[in-house]
């Protein structure tokens, strides 16, 4: 089982799916986002979802993927959440998981920008 949360809104807005529902959010999300990239940020957002869904697909315990585990940046977030959130909505209409693409794209919504940090890198999973 994946954990998709935003730690900024709290538990209570998690999205629990298995492994074969997030490996296809993420696939589809990073196929959407594969077209539309241009800047470096948004490549290396395509690269961080396509990891993510590979080690969805070979995952045999709980893990979980926060909001705040992208590599957010203060000056460019809005930008960079939209263009995610764009991505998002262009894989709903041509995938099964249009459900939970939908509760994922809340908790990036409601992301505060606040709590993006400078210097956020981003966190890529060790090899299972």
């Amino acid at each position: 089982m994946i954990v998709f949360s935003n730690h900024r809104v709290g538990p209570a807005a998690e999205l629990l799916v298995s492994m074969e529902v997030a490996e296809g959010m993420l696939s589809a999300t990073a196929e959407a986002a594969r077209g539309a990239a241009e800047s470096r940020w948004e490549h290396e957002l395509v690269d961080w979802l396509v990891d993510q869904a590979r080690q969805a697909s070979r995952c045999e315990r709980i893990y979980g993927l926060d909001v705040g585990d992208l590599a957010w940046t203060p000056e460019h977030f809005e930008r960079q959440r939209r263009f995610l959130l764009d991505a998002i909505e262009r894989a709903i209409p041509a995938s099964e998981h249009a459900r939970a693409l939908g509760r994922w794209a809340g908790l990036i919504e409601a992301h505060p920008r606040d709590s993006v940090q400078v210097g956020r890198r981003w966190i890529w999973q060790p090899n299972a």
